[in-house]
């Protein structure tokens, strides 16, 4: 048996040992020799499932799977298989033949599918959020026109005034980054069973987004704060 059935059926006990039977008081009773780790038996992403594993001699089946482990080319091996098989029974078919990363391939199939449509709509998302940065940067410097001119004309550096502007936006970036952080690891958790070799709150992954997210804002806000710089003092004084 596997160690979810050990401790759903024997909790805090030895299972080793122990006798079991599902089929009735008038069937055999089966001995637990071993306990193994969980598998997958569905697919990848399923939840540990309570499993026992029969002697094949003693309880065989007439759907029978078999995993072979192979080095080279796995046709090759499948080629070796059926002649053994036609060996013992003619008669005994092969079928739904697969190799793992081929198996592994269609169970990840919908968690793939569903990866690349959430992925599409990340992108897009992230471009929106750069269009609304700059539209609302730009805006900010169009309004502030006669106070840029103003400092400009009072002695501040090109730099001062690109800085003004880059802090004003990078703090609503960070703080649209952090709500969004916050959103994500409470929406990731809805999807944990989507997700396989990484956790739902992987540090790595959301430090990476968040990083590429203040990046893009910072690209954003870089165009309005280099014309927000180049104004022309006497101009923007005399803007109305």
């Amino acid at each position: 048996m596997n160690e979810t059935f050990a401790r759903r059926f024997f909790p805090g006990q030895e299972a080793i040992g122990k006798r079991i039977n599902w089929s009735g008081p008038e069937k055999p009773f089966w001995e637990i020799i071993g306990v193994v780790p969980d598998g997958k038996y569905n697919s990848l992403g399923e939840a540990p499932k309570a499993a026992v594993y029969r002697p094949f001699l003693r309880d065989a089946n007439s759907s029978t799977t078999l995993i072979a482990r192979t080095r080279g080319n796995p046709q090759a091996t499948l080629n070796a298989l059926r002649g053994e098989v036609q060996k013992l029974d003619p008669s005994l078919p092969i079928y739904s033949v697969k190799t793992l990363k081929e198996h592994t391939g269609t169970s990840l199939f919908p968690a793939r599918m569903a990866a690349i449509a959430l992925g599409s709509f990340g992108v897009l998302a992230l471009v929106l959020a750069a269009v609304g940065i700059y539209g609302v940067m730009s805006h900010v410097v169009a309004g502030r026109t006669r106070e840029i001119g103003l400092r400009m004309a009072l002695g501040a550096q090109l730099s001062d005034v690109r800085g003004l502007i880059l802090r004003q936006g990078m703090l609503l970036a960070a703080i649209g980054s952090i709500i969004g952080l916050a959103l994500a690891l409470g929406g990731a958790q809805m999807l944990k069973t989507l997700l396989y070799g990484v956790s739902a709150s992987d540090p790595i992954t959301f430090m990476i987004v968040a990083t590429l997210l203040l990046v893009v804002a910072l690209l954003a806000c870089w165009i309005p704060a280099r014309r927000a710089s180049r104004v022309d003092p006497m101009i923007a004084l005399r803007a109305e």
